[in-house]
């Protein structure tokens, strides 16, 4: 005598259910985190694929990068390519590794970069970043990029910032807020 395969048919169906919840769930945490992706870029879902238990259909969708939306700046901006801005991101504060986590979100952008330092500014509340008169433009980009929107831009002084801040075109420095 066969024992009835009903329980184990409901066990299946109920694992397969938990599964495809649990992808779901994942898949709207992914897109309200952003994603892991570039903030600026806009993302939009597509079906990815569709499974099919019992005459129930389950859609799962993930975000995809608009190819149209990119960090580099258009000609418009008057920021120059990446490659060709050297930038040094120095710490004001005490915070460890701060300025080498800022200093690889730019690497990974395409700028040039100086070895991360801490500053001589002293320690700053507020991230001000500093610029030549002619990397104005790319100052403005460096710091969207890294998401201090609310830094001060400020003309590169005489005196060094800290590090080699005299070779640079942008030197950011990072302050209280960058934490």
């Amino acid at each position: 005598m066969t024992a009835p395969t009903s329980g184990r048919d409901d066990a299946t169906l109920r694992g397969a259910v938990v599964l495809v919840v649990a992808i779901v769930i994942g898949l709207a945490l992914l897109v309200r985190s952003g994603g892991g992706g570039d903030d600026d870029a806009a993302a939009t879902t597509s079906t990815t694929s569709t499974t099919e238990f019992e005459g129930s259909t389950v859609d799962t969708a993930a975000p995809i990068n608009d190819s149209s939306s990119s960090s580099v700046p258009d000609d418009s901006s008057g920021a120059r390519e990446p490659s060709e801005v050297t930038v040094l991101v120095l710490n004001s504060t005490r915070i460890a590794d701060i300025a080498g986590n800022n200093t690889e979100t730019l690497i990974q952008a395409g700028y040039t970069t100086l070895e991360p330092a801490n500053a001589t500014t002293g320690e700053l509340a507020m991230t001000t970043v500093y610029a030549t008169s002619d990397a104005q433009a790319d100052a403005e980009v460096i710091r969207s990029l890294l998401g201090f929107t609310e830094a001060e831009l400020a003309e590169m002084p005489e005196q060094s910032l800290g590090g080699a801040s005299a070779d640079a075109d942008v030197v950011v420095v990072l302050g209280l807020d960058a934490g």
